[in-house]
């Protein structure tokens, strides 16, 4: 089964992912259990310009590098909503950073002006949003989560009531709702109308909620209850995070085990960048794909994925060379070619290990071409990538090829 995923540049990179980051040796090292494979000879790839050598990536440049890396790390231990509640079946962030440095990103669900000033101490943050399924004239429920963490509990501790308070007085109408269940949450919402908002410190964290009902007439409690059982998924998992020391954050490592050093970097500069290059350990993975469902994580998790980076083309390493071959049996397009999709010629140099697919949009005299997608394998990895153009497609993917099998 294949799943595409956000894209990540101009040249539209898909993928799906699921992380526990490992050391990234070189493929042709021994793994255990399996033989080693014979150094390819990387003359027959055409490449194009793409880098085709794996390279060091280092520390964070600067600030804001740094604060994007901690909120990818945070990424992982903020809840996909329908882990409080099943009934959310749906991603509804796609395409949209879930990186949180500022208001910009919350910017549809905090409305009022003074987030930057109020939160000026803020570190890192992540948002997810999910939804129920369509109702009657497709309506739904919407649970958005926020966690916003800063230096300390005492800098969390005044900012969390002063987010609220100025998100409160934004509209004259809101009246004030106690969370007791939770202590230190501040919330409100407006009678007459099915949502609720919500802010709770918790240590050096503030997390945000804000449930909208769009399915259901205005019920206060139901309203509560589903902020609470979205806390009460969120604070334990909160507990377990080690966020990076104050004194070493400016200098992170962007890629400690060498992961991003063997995945093909995407532009920095496009304009269609939701977030940066990187790599997720477990929950961060499934923002990425573009149909999520409560099923995705359990199904990445069982896959004995070690970890998961994207760039330009998104990689794939499992634990063993057998696990790897599960994976690309799960996912190889060959088993599903619908009516709007054609197999297409994979890189010579890569024969069997790959297969490349034709997507194309409308119908009959109106049908175009959407792009392409290649999947392949080898030893312990499993990739995925996609271009409009095949010709850009097969260089990229050989040049992820030589980058996962370089010495």
């Amino acid at each position: 089964m294949t799943l595409a995923i956000r894209s990540k540049s101009s040249r539209a990179v898909w993928a799906l992912l699921f992380a526990a980051v490992l050391a990234v040796g070189g493929c042709s090292a021994e793994v255990s259990g399996n033989a080693i494979r014979t150094q390819p000879d990387l003359s027959q790839l055409d490449v194009g310009n793409y880098q085709s050598k794996p390279r060091q990536v280092g520390n964070a440049k600067n600030v804001k590098q740094a604060r994007a890396r901690e909120a990818q790390r945070l990424a992982d231990y903020v809840i996909l909503p329908y882990e409080a509640d099943p009934s959310y079946v749906e991603d509804t962030w796609f395409a949209r950073s879930h990186i949180v440095l500022n208001r910009k990103t919350l910017g549809n669900l905090v409305i009022n002006d003074t987030f930057d000033d109020v939160a000026k101490d803020l570190v890192a943050g992540w948002v997810n949003a999910w939804a129920t399924a369509p109702g009657a004239e497709d309506k739904r429920r919407t649970a958005n989560i926020a966690v916003l963490m800063f230096p300390d509990a005492k800098t969390a501790q005044e900012a969390g009531p002063a987010l609220e308070h100025d998100d409160f007085t934004y509209n004259p109408e809101n009246q004030p709702v106690p969370i007791t269940k939770h202590a230190n949450t501040y919330a409100h919402w407006r009678p007459g109308t099915s949502s609720i908002g919500s802010w709770t410190v918790h240590d050096r964290y503030v997390v945000f909620v804000k449930v909208v009902d769009d399915a259901s007439a205005p019920d206060l409690p139901a309203l509560t209850g589903h902020v609470e059982r979205l806390l009460d998924a969120q604070l334990p998992v909160l507990s377990t995070f080690q966020p990076t020391p104050a004194a070493d954050l400016a200098r992170i490592p962007l890629d400690p085990y060498g992961a991003m050093g063997r995945t093909l970097p995407s532009n920095p500069e496009s304009p269609f960048r939701a977030e940066p290059d990187g790599y997720y350990t477990g929950r961060g993975a499934v923002t990425l794909f573009q149909r999520a469902n409560p099923q995705t994580l359990p199904t990445l998790e069982n896959s004995a994925l070690e970890y998961v980076s994207f760039g330009d083309a998104v990689v794939f390493r499992s634990r063993t060379a057998k696990d790897a071959n599960t994976l690309w049996e799960k996912w190889r397009l060959s088993k599903d070619v619908g009516e709007k999709e054609k197999l297409v010629d994979v890189p010579a140099a890569l024969q069997d290990n790959a297969e490349c697919k034709a997507e194309y949009l409308g119908s009959g005299d109106t049908r175009t071409l959407g792009g392409h997608i290649c999947i392949f394998r080898v030893d312990r990895y499993v990739v995925q990538a996609r271009s409009k153009q095949l010709p850009d497609l097969h260089q990229r993917i050989s040049a992820q090829y030589a980058l996962l099998t370089s010495a």
